[in-house]
């Protein structure tokens, strides 16, 4: 009897634990055809494609979370993303986000490679559902969107205002362990409450190696092989009038080579998505970029784009998708230009 009444308490309180913790798999299928032109120096260029990733990139992971008792929990997230079109993901690896936790009333502390606040705050109000051939994302310079070795907190929300600091520490190394590479500063602050959304943040990356050095994401010092920093200074936001939903932001950017002149670029984005009806949306949106240096302009990049979405369910949409981004050099002349038209399929899980 007592051997019973032992069982039936260590199951219990097993029961009672595991009802405490919790895992999801999750995911994103995204596929589009279309076709995808390049006129760069005279020469065009046109193909035909199926690729993955359209609206947005495909996308499988990890989450969960165990509480730990007095409000405080444990969490983690592992994604990574996928190519729907050809079934692989070049060595599936959890390139997206790879961090664990925890998480209470003081707010939320992450450890591993999540994403900045900067990026947060730019996908949050960007043109044409902030989807992947948004205006601005065809025509805003690259930037470090989910570093490595990275502490990130996230504060609490206070009536709508929430803010987030993350700092990535310089371990991607050159060629030895002697070469430090780049280090990573995000933060930002961020009002939503209602149709209201609106949001500040700074991002600023040094790289602190001669030598080009693996980065997840475009970097000019790092790709050019030059030491030196480069910030970045956004502010944008949204208003739903229910009808429409305006977003808009502007966005300044400064590369600063060691002992050479710095680059600038003043750059700006408008959009307005509209609910047809019956499950049917549309976007467009427009964004430019101006790039200078020693005062002079050398450089604009024009983008625009048009998306449509048609609901099938909760987690099932079709889409249609056009962008144009026109670059243009301002000293030499001449322009190249790209333009994209694809339909596709999102399938989320």
């Amino acid at each position: 009897m007592k051997k019973s009444l032992i069982a039936l308490a260590v199951l219990g309180a097993c029961g009672a634990a595991m009802a405490q913790s919790s895992v999801t798999l999750y995911g994103m299928a995204d596929v589009w055809v279309g076709k995808q032109k390049t006129e760069i120096g005279g020469v065009d260029t046109s193909t035909s494609v199926l690729q993955s990733g359209g609206f947005n990139t495909s996308r499988l992971g990890f989450k969960g979370s165990e509480d730990l008792g007095g409000g405080l929990k444990a969490n983690f997230n592992l994604e990574g993303a996928l190519s729907v079109d050809n079934g692989t993901a070049g060595g599936f690896r959890f390139d997206r986000q790879s961090w664990v936790g925890l998480s209470g009333g003081f707010g939320e502390v992450q450890l591993g490679k999540p994403w900045t606040p900067y990026d947060d705050t730019r996908a949050m109000a960007n043109d044409t559902f902030n989807a992947n051939f948004a205006a601005s994302w065809g025509t805003w310079l690259g930037y470090e969107d989910n570093p490595r070795n990275t502490i990130r907190y996230n504060s609490p929300n206070f009536g709508g205002f929430s803010g987030a600091v993350a700092y990535s520490l310089g371990e991607d190394r050159a060629i030895s362990a002697t070469d430090s590479s780049s280090s990573l500063v995000s933060f930002s602050l961020n009002y939503a409450n209602g149709p209201i959304v609106v949001g500040f943040a700074h991002q600023a990356e040094k790289v602190e190696s001669a030598v080009p050095v693996y980065l997840d994401a475009p970097n000019f010092l790092s790709d050019a092989g030059l030491t030196g920093k480069t910030t970045y200074n956004l502010l944008n936001g949204s208003y739903d009038f229910g009808f429409l939903k305006l977003v808009g932001g502007v966005n300044q950017v400064k590369i600063s080579p060691d002992g050479l002149g710095d680059i600038k670029a003043n750059e700006w984005n408008l959009g307005v998505d509209v609910p047809v009806g019956a499950g049917f949306d549309i976007g467009v949106g427009i964004a430019r970029s101006t790039r200078e240096t020693g005062g002079v302009d050398f450089e604009e990049a024009t983008g625009l784009s048009l998306g449509a979405k048609y609901t099938l369910s909760k987690r099932t949409f079709l889409y249609g998708a056009y962008q144009r981004v026109k670059t243009e050099d301002l000293l030499l002349g001449g322009e190249d230009k790209s333009t994209l038209f694809g339909l596709g399929i999102q399938h989320n899980f």
